[in-house]
């Protein structure tokens, strides 16, 4: 019994404060429309209001307390609290633009729900 118990209280932290990247990101409050799915075998599909789609399976880092994404093109985020941060352009020693239509050097991707998809 005292060993269920400890397991449990072992446990329980984990899963409560473990978050799953699957899910659907929109840019928030940007200029950038751009949108990122992934489900839940880690695929996912980057898209932008000019058609333009990147896809591809991520893969997840976790060092520390920090999550890394790393996807396709490379194209790399950082996970927290439901929101992906992605740097879209680099600086003059290290010049690339992940998605043109944006001229924001970071863009910030928030989880949507289901039903919040819906309203737009």
């Amino acid at each position: 019994m005292i060993k269920s118990i400890s397991i449990l209280f072992v446990l329980v932290p984990y899963l409560l404060f473990s978050q799953s990247i699957s899910g659907s990101y929109f840019s928030a409050g940007s200029k950038c429309k751009i949108s990122l799915k992934i489900d839940a075998m880690n695929h996912f599909v980057f898209s932008s209001k000019k058609d333009k789609k990147i896809q591809g399976t991520v893969k997840v880092v976790k060092e520390n307390e920090v999550t890394y994404l790393d996807f396709s093109d490379d194209i790399g985020g950082v996970f927290s609290n439901d929101t992906i941060s992605v740097q879209n352009s680099g600086n003059s020693g290290n010049l690339y633009l992940h998605f043109k239509a944006c001229d924001e050097k970071y863009i910030h991707l928030s989880k949507k729900d289901f039903r919040e998809i819906k309203k737009r």
